[in-house]
């Protein structure tokens, strides 16, 4: 038999009935995990983008009813909203820049480091992820440091995490250690192997856990509730609460502070809601491959 015809008789090779039935159980249990999580989004879109008549009639499921942006233009035009979304903006940069700094520089000496009280070091960061504080004595922290009402609460509070910590090292263990030990021998010192060679080539890990800390800032909803007091101080999270709270009542916070009559709380809400992922929606295609890489990669050790 030739070549050809032995590809084309494995081709025609059948899957045992075992592995058809495996395939089509998981192809079957992951489209209705994606309709569960598609369907209430675009419902979510729909109500978003419909007039008013049609949400008040209960018409609008997955498709818009009567396209109007009118919840989008009162979002433009309500400064206690885009004043929000400034300071969620802030906030997850913020958190994100500096953790990543934090993260990088405590993985190293993990990863690198030889040097007397390393197996301490690790126990003493692998115990913040056995046991916690917990919420008073985090909250009498920060009133300690006079950061009650301040966005350097939210910041300063979560900068750092044991779990990103490992990781991290794990992600940095994958670099050759040749190649440190070989700028030490040029004269490099532990500052610039770490941000000269060492950051640069993990990318993606750097991404991953920048990922991972934005998208974890930008949904945080307990640290604002618990440490922001002034309504101009408020994040998206807070400013959707109150939207919540009151869509069924005749005015919501919103609409009293800003003069907004006649606005339909529950499709201001939904608005607010899709205008709130916008940027994770934006930002995600462009870091998904570090992201997939740097999961893949930091669960590895050589």
């Amino acid at each position: 038999m030739t070549a050809i015809g032995k590809t084309h008789a494995a081709r025609r090779v059948r899957k045992p009935v075992s592995e058809i039935v495996f395939d089509v159980i998981v192809i079957t249990v992951l489209t209705v995990f994606t309709l569960c999580i598609l369907l209430p989004f675009m419902n979510l879109v729909s109500i978003s983008f419909s007039n008013e008549t049609a949400i008040m009639a209960g018409r609008v499921k997955f498709w818009p009813e009567g396209f109007s942006l009118a919840s989008y233009r009162k979002i433009l035009h309500t400064s206690s909203i885009l004043r929000a979304y400034g300071n969620t903006i802030f906030v997850a940069f913020m958190s994100c820049a500096l953790s990543l700094l934090m993260t990088s520089v405590a993985a190293y000496p993990l990863a690198y480091g030889d040097f007397g009280g390393k197996k301490l070091y690790n126990l003493l960061i692998m115990f913040t992820m056995w046991f916690s504080g917990g919420m008073i004595p985090s909250f009498m922290v920060m009133r300690g440091l006079g950061l009650i009402d301040s966005l350097f609460s939210l910041i300063l509070g979560s900068a750092i995490g044991a779990y990103n910590v490992l990781i991290l090292t794990s992600f940095f263990r994958s670099i050759s250690r040749s190649l440190v030990e070989s700028a030490y021998l040029d004269g490099a010192n532990d500052f610039k192997v770490l941000f000269r060679i060492v950051m640069p080539l993990s990318k993606a890990g750097l991404a991953t856990i920048g990922l991972w800390v934005f998208v974890g800032h930008w949904n945080d909803y307990m640290g604002p509730l618990i440490y922001i007091k002034s309504i101009e101080k408020y994040p998206l999270q807070l400013i959707l609460r109150e939207l919540v709270l009151e869509a069924s009542s005749s005015g919501s916070m919103l609409e009293m502070s800003e003069g907004n009559k006649g606005a339909l709380p529950e499709q201001l809400k939904h608005a607010v809601i899709v205008f709130s992922m916008l940027p994770i929606m934006a930002a995600y295609p462009f870091v998904q491959k570090y992201f997939v890489k740097g999961v893949m990669l930091g669960s590895v050790k050589e």
